[in-house]
């Protein structure tokens, strides 16, 4: 009987390429979700019976899905965010859980670069006013000379860095994992928390939802950020709290942010939508065709390995596999 692979990934499910042919090849059967959008919990459940992977993007796995699985062995982010992955749940059932770090690293960071520019030019808001006629201008702000902040320096957090660097900015880096080699090739600045909100002028988000990062940017730490500041966010919507963020935009402590996640989406009835210094867009910043066949490949290599007995790679639960060799 053939190891069957559940699809659930949208990109991976209608991405024209050849990363579904590495898992024929392989010999395994693919198996679609069925459905057009993210699978909630309980209806992964339903379908992860006599599955031996699943290829997952925003969808949910909980403790309630790893418990309805009876065969599974590995499951693929077709992706890097973890969020969505009860990866204790999935090691204490000795499931390998693998994600893609790095293949959308180009596409997050230009989108970065995107939002930055858009904010400070406020190109969204001068595009409405030109199309309904008008020719009010407003005045915008260079980047060169602008210090920017980064929270988490990984691969994407990188990417923009070196962009940045490439306007003329300052950059600034706070990571409790700091790849210092790479600061001191790159004369970037090592900050602690408290300095990178006080002397940023723009802001980016480039860390992972912990029980440490959720709601990072709230009342107090936004009150910390310098008046005026851009707050960039193409991470995740949980490092924020809306409502603050609202607050502090209408006092003008926030001079502008560009969002391309949120706490809850799609965002409904959100205040952001009346703001003219507010930029969003709709959790795009990795959505090219060249990051979503990176990361397709990889969902698909990581599978093969784990279901084949490969060299594995970007095992976030190394210990599973430590454990299954001995």
């Amino acid at each position: 009987m053939r190891q069957k692979v559940l699809i659930c990934a949208q990109s991976f499910q209608k991405l024209n390429g050849d990363h579904k042919k590495i898992l024929e090849d392989a010999g395994l059967e693919i198996v679609p979700s069925g459905l057009d959008r993210a699978l909630k919990a309980e209806e992964l459940a339903e379908r992860i019976g006599g599955m031996s992977a699943v290829i997952v993007g925003m969808d949910t796995v909980n403790e309630t899905v790893i418990k309805a699985a009876d065969r599974l062995k590995v499951v693929s982010m077709n992706g890097v965010g973890l969020d969505r992955i009860d990866i204790k749940a999935a090691t204490k059932r000795g499931i390998v859980v693998t994600h893609t770090p790095g293949t959308n690293m180009d596409s997050v960071a230009d989108h970065t670069m995107a939002l930055i520019l858009s904010c400070v030019r406020q190109i969204p808001y001068h595009d409405r006013v030109v199309r309904t006629g008008g020719w009010k201008r407003s005045v915008g702000r260079e980047l060169r000379g602008q210090q920017i902040g980064l929270i988490g320096l990984g691969y994407i957090g990188k990417g923009v860095a070196l962009r940045a660097l490439a306007f003329g900015m300052r950059v600034l880096a706070f990571d409790p994992f700091l790849d210092t080699q790479f600061c001191s090739k790159h004369d970037i600045h090592a900050c602690d928390l408290e300095t990178i909100l006080s002397a940023s002028d723009i802001l980016s988000l480039h860390c992972p939802v912990t029980p440490q990062t959720e709601k990072l940017i709230n009342a107090r730490t936004i009150a910390a950020m310098k008046r005026g500041a851009i707050l960039i966010n193409t991470s995740r919507g949980e490092l924020v709290d809306q409502n603050d963020l609202v607050h502090a935009l209408n006092s003008g402590q926030l001079g502008g942010a560009g969002l391309d996640v949120f706490e809850t989406e799609p965002p409904k009835n959100s205040p952001l939508w009346e703001m003219d210094q507010v930029v969003l867009t709709p959790h795009l910043g990795g959505n090219t065709k060249e990051a979503a066949l990176r990361t397709a490949y990889q969902s698909a290599f990581n599978v093969v390995a784990i279901l084949t007995g490969g060299t594995a790679h970007r095992v976030v639960n190394q210990e599973v596999l430590q454990t299954n060799e001995n």
